[in-house]
């Protein structure tokens, strides 16, 4: 087994997105800070970029959201987050502002978040030039239950949530509840997604006979770990990486509204 595919095993416990949000978040004192609201994550390019915090501001007491660092989060015992910063950086911390959220949620304005905690942001290889829409972030919670179709589309099921790699914040797949079948979650690698900016369903170049005949997990209880044996599952069945981003539709292919 060559080194690459050797790292794409050893990425640390697996957890599930939804497991996430709402989470309480703490001080490193355990200080009650605000909760976790939603995860901006990069499609793309296959990664978690940053979390929002919903607090209390101490100078006004207005409800905010603010932007960290996947890697300032740690669990704690009690299941909460614990925020590894000092106060003072937290509350200078990047706000998102709902008037201009469609603007903000870009790769761009993630840096400006990533500069403030003084963390390195993850180097994203560029090939070629990308449009502004492909630098966009998605909420986590407007992409739970979104639409999966074949290419025909025909609709195969529906994303439940999705694994995180809680180590460096890397997308390992996406839970699939398969529309004709009641016997769990399919583990889909992110890469193996179409997916057309704008549209509200994702595309899989799959049959549905076929999905329904693979090996699937109960939704009560998702992997927290990945193995050598289902990362070659995926290069084999998908023909595509484990840790990679969703793939742009081609324009040929057209998605039922």
């Amino acid at each position: 087994m060559n080194s690459d595919a050797a790292d794409e095993l050893d990425r640390g416990r697996i957890e599930e997105s939804t497991a996430i949000l709402h989470a309480k978040v703490v001080s490193e004192i355990g200080d009650v800070i605000g909760e976790v609201s939603d995860l901006l994550l990069d499609l793309q390019h296959g990664h978690l970029s940053t979390v929002l915090i919903t607090r209390q501001n101490s100078k006004d007491e207005k409800s905010q959201q603010i932007a960290v660092p996947w890697s300032v989060l740690h669990r704690t015992k009690e299941m909460s987050f614990e925020i590894r910063c000092s106060m003072e950086k937290l509350e200078r911390a990047p706000e998102l502002d709902p008037k201009h959220e469609d603007s903000a949620l870009t790769r761009q304005w993630a840096t400006t978040v990533y500069d403030h905690f003084g963390i390195k942001q993850r180097e994203i290889k560029q090939e070629k030039a990308a449009s502004v829409e492909d630098y966009q972030l998605s909420r986590a919670t407007s992409l739970k239950n979104i639409r999966v179709n074949d290419l025909k589309g025909a609709e195969l099921g529906h994303v439940i949530g999705f694994a995180i790699a809680t180590r460096d914040g890397l997308l390992v797949y996406a839970g699939l509840a398969v529309t004709k079948s009641d016997q769990g979650l399919q583990a889909i690698p992110l890469s193996a997604f179409i997916v057309k900016p704008s549209q509200p369903e994702w595309l899989l170049d799959i049959a549905v006979e076929a999905l329904i005949e693979r090996p699937n997990f109960p939704k009560s209880a998702w992997p927290t770990a990945i193995d050598r044996g289902w990362s070659e599952y995926v290069h084999v069945l998908y023909g595509r990486p484990v840790f990679e981003g969703v793939r742009s539709a081609p324009k040929a292919v057209a998605v039922n509204p």
